[in-house]
């Protein structure tokens, strides 16, 4: 930028463009050429969208973009009020104060633009304040960093609301663990900060920047939502090909696989470089365990790998209904699952032949729930007790005598914990039955199971995972086991449970399931 005779036109393309910005006001920061996945970045915000949310790889500079946006906005006087904010107030501190530094300790940016200090545009009885929890450039842009949680409403400074806000980084990954603390960020976020703005001015700018930790973290649901401008990237595909090698070759990916590998933290390298919270080359639950049936009413076929058809009658199989409602009084406010698994002794197969998943009203609930049961003839149901008891119970009780529906009920406590610990250790007796082949899913049913059981333990929802899970205590709790491969038992299942009767009772207690 020392040719005077473009300068005008090079920072007229800083007000537009902010890879120019970067690359022609700030190359201090900026000492690396720009990859592809920097370019997504780079035309995503230039497109002039209010709402952006951005999931980058970390060490492609997403700090330096963020710091790079709010000294574009600083320098060309594009916002009045700044908020900056991070993951804690100190970070968010330390930000601002980069900031400061760099356009004070910037020799062209002080050549063109003067001294930040400088009360340019003072107005009368304007704050000059020049701290560490704020200040302000040039007399007209105020810069306020602040933490995750902290009081972000009302903030007025000389009438002006807040216009541009960045957010950098603001998910912890060790916090967002825990349920409580993503749904008290997200609240945060949507009943503080996003009414930050001003109904009567220009509309505010949001920018939000971070790698997503979790499957429920708040940087998802922007991405998801219709009202937000979003991009994901990673640095590289499935299989560990560079999507830019001038970023990143394969052998220096590969060489990072490996170290992770090496110390068991695949996780971290899907999290931070992928932008995938599992790692899927070590998951849990992975693809390739899912296996299908054909259900065929009466009937299910099984397609083998040497592509030959197994027939096996629904008739031999054991069917039971489990209920997993909303751990709410009100059900309707949250999902609740209904799934009817049947269990083939003979072939040691379990079929998971239907799934229901939604926000039910209590009435909806028990029409599906004995739906199931009537339609797979089921002769057991198991529901779930926990934080609900009479208020469950009773109903459920009822609706049996009124419909003249008589299967055996089965009160599951919810053994381990209520909350997602808890939930991950019943989910995690499913894996060795995965890992053998044991579950079959209705490929017309199953695309929200599988999508729970990919994204564990870090999943968006666990509703139906969590209900299925259940059968592995029914079975054992209830002697239901397979057969010996040479075994010839045609019993019809209803002989399993010519025993199960009020004098049993004594057995559930012990077991955790109650009659």
């Amino acid at each position: 930028m020392t040719d005077e005779n473009n300068l005008d036109e090079v920072l007229a393309f800083c007000i537009t463009d902010i890879k120019v910005c970067c690359g022609a006001l700030f190359p201090d920061i900026f000492t690396s050429d720009f990859s592809t996945l920097h370019q997504q970045i780079f035309d995503l915000i230039n497109a002039g969208y209010k709402k952006i949310a951005i999931a980058a790889p970390r060490g492609i500079g997403k700090t330096s973009i963020a710091k790079a946006i709010a000294m574009r906005a600083i320098l060309f006087r594009m916002a009045n009020f700044i908020v900056y904010l991070g993951n804690s107030a100190t970070s968010a501190e330390m930000q601002t104060e980069n900031i400061k530094r760099d356009l004070i300790s910037n020799q062209q940016v002080r050549h063109l633009f003067g001294n930040i200090k400088d009360a340019i545009d003072t107005q009368g009885g304007m704050d000059e304040t020049f701290s560490k929890a704020a200040w302000v450039a040039y007399g007209s842009t105020f810069v306020l960093p602040r933490g995750a949680g902290q009081q972000v409403r009302g903030l007025n400074w000389n009438n002006f609301r807040p216009d541009l806000v960045i957010i950098d980084d603001l998910e912890n990954k060790d916090e967002i663990r825990s349920e409580e603390n993503r749904k008290k960020l997200k609240e945060w976020f949507w009943s503080d900060l996003m009414k930050t703005e001003s109904r009567y001015g220009a509309e505010t700018i949001f920018i939000y920047i971070d790698t997503i930790k979790h499957e429920d973290s708040l940087l998802v649901d922007l991405i998801e939502s219709p009202n937000w401008a979003s991009v994901q990237l990673s640095i590289c595909d499935s299989n560990y090909k560079s999507y830019d090698t001038n970023y990143m070759t394969d052998a220096e990916i590969m060489e990072e696989v490996d170290e992770h590998r090496r110390l068991g933290t695949l996780d971290s390298f899907y999290m931070e470089r992928m932008n995938i919270p599992i790692a899927t080359e070590d998951a849990v639950f992975k693809q390739e365990y899912f296996k299908y049936f054909e259900d065929c009413g009466d009937k299910i076929k099984v397609t083998g790998k040497d592509r030959t058809v197994e027939e096996l009658r629904t008739y031999d199989m054991l069917h039971m209904t489990i209920i997993d409602p909303a751990k709410t009084v009100k059900l309707q406010s949250a999902d609740s699952a209904v799934i009817t698994v049947a269990v083939h002794r003979n072939s040691g197969k379990i079929f998971v032949r239907d799934i229901v998943s939604e926000k039910f009203y209590p009435d909806q609930l028990y029409e599906e729930m004995f739906r199931q049961v009537s339609h797979f003839n089921s002769f057991l149901m198991g529901y779930e007790i926990t934080g609900l008891n009479e208020f469950i119970i009773q109903p459920i009780h009822n609706e049996c005598r009124t419909r003249n529906m008589h299967p055996i009920l089965v009160e599951l406590n919810a053994r381990k914990g209520v909350g997602e610990s808890g939930k991950a250790a019943r989910i995690a007796t499913m894996a060795p039955s995965y890992r053998l082949g044991y579950i079959y899913h209705n490929p017309s049913n199953c695309a929200k199971l599988e999508g729970q059981l990919l994204g564990f333990p870090k999943s968006k929802l666990w509703d139906v995972m969590d209900c299925l899970a259940y059968h592995t205590f029914i079975m054992e709790k209830h002697g239901v086991y397979f057969d010996p491969s040479d075994s010839t038992n045609e019993e019809p299942p209803e002989d399993e449970f010519d025993s199960l009767s009020c004098d049993s009772e004594m057995d559930f207690e012990e077991m955790g399931l109650l009659i």
